[in-house]
C-alpha cells in the first residue's frame, strides 16, 4: 500500500473506513474518486471480512473519472491490478463516470454507504447532498473528503476561492436542519453525514 497516493494516508484514515464498514455492515456501497485505490482498499477488505463472518457480500461500486479527469488521477488498470493482486477484486466493481451522473444507476433509499472524494468543496458538498440525499437509505452514511480547517485552506482551494466546506457544514441551515454532522479533524478531514428522521 505504500505506493498508493492519498491525502488520507499520512494520518491512517484506512483504518476508519475499515471500522466504518464492519461495524455499519452496508448492503450497498458507492466511492466516488478512486485516485490510487487507497480508500477503495480499505473499503473492500472490510467487505471481504464482513463476508468471511457470515454476512452477505455487499455491493461496491467505485467510480472515478481517471484518465479523462485533467488533473491528479488514477490509471484504471493499475487499480484493477492492485485490487486483484490483494485477492480483493471480487469486491469492487470498478466504473468510470461522473460522481453526481452515476447517482441515476442507484434506486431512492438503496445506498448504506456513501464516500465522496472528488475534489471536494463547499459548493459539491451541497450537490452531493441534493443529489445524492434521497438515494441514501434511512440508516445510511455519507463520508465526504474534508471538513477540517486545514483542509479548506490547501492550496488549490485558496488559488481558485473555492467556498469552504466546514463553512457549509456547521452553518449552512441546508446541511444542519437534515443531517447530523460529525467531523474528523485530523487533516484532510473526514466527514459524516447520516439523516435527520
Amino acid at each position: 500500500m505504500n505506493g498508493l497516493r492519498s491525502s488520507y494516508k499520512e494520518n491512517n484514515y484506512g483504518n476508519v473506513f475499515r471500522a466504518l464498514i464492519l461495524a455499519h455492515q452496508p448492503k450497498i456501497v458507492v466511492e466516488c474518486g478512486v485516485l490510487d485505490g487507497y480508500s477503495t482498499f480499505h473499503i473492500a477488505h472490510a467487505i471481504r471480512f464482513n463476508h468471511a463472518r457470515g454476512l452477505p457480500m455487499a455491493e461496491f461500486y467505485a467510480y472515478d473519472l481517471w484518465e479523462e479527469y485533467d488533473y491528479k488521477h488514477g490509471e484504471f488498470e493499475e487499480v484493477r491490478e492492485m485490487l486483484e493482486n490483494q485477492n480483493l477484486g471480487e469486491y469492487v466493481m470498478l466504473g468510470e463516470g461522473d460522481a453526481f451522473e452515476v447517482a441515476n444507476a442507484f434506486e431512492n433509499g438503496s445506498v448504506d454507504f456513501l464516500h465522496m472524494d472528488i475534489s471536494n468543496n463547499g459548493d459539491k458538498l451541497l450537490k452531493t447532498l441534493k443529489v445524492w440525499g434521497d438515494k441514501i437509505s434511512d440508516d445510511g452514511m455519507i463520508a465526504f473528503e474534508g471538513g477540517s480547517e486545514e483542509r479548506d485552506k490547501v492550496e488549490w482551494m485558496v488559488k481558485y476561492d473555492f467556498p469552504s466546506i466546514r463553512e457549509e457544514l456547521i452553518n449552512n441551515p441546508n446541511v444542519t436542519k437534515k443531517w447530523f454532522v460529525q467531523i474528523f479533524t485530523t487533516f484532510p478531514g473526514l466527514t459524516l453525514l447520516w439523516k435527520k428522521i
